[in-house]
């Protein structure tokens, strides 16, 4: 049975998305990534999201 790791982020939108990974490592680079855009960059928007979120085969589970 494979393990699925969860991260949740709040996007530019007030947005709150679940997001999860097969491999743990992967969860962590999205994340880190994340983060790193939204301090050098600027706001964390869905298009820069599905983004990142692609490059470390993520899916988004839910939005609240």
């Amino acid at each position: 049975m494979a393990d699925t790791y969860y991260l949740e982020y709040q996007l530019e939108s007030g947005e709150q998305v679940i997001m999860g990974f097969a491999d743990i490592n992967d969860r962590d680079g999205c994340h880190i990534s994340l983060d790193m855009y939204k301090g050098q960059l600027g706001p964390v928007d869905e298009a820069v999201m599905q983004r990142i979120l692609a490059k470390f085969r993520g899916r988004v589970l839910s939005r609240h």
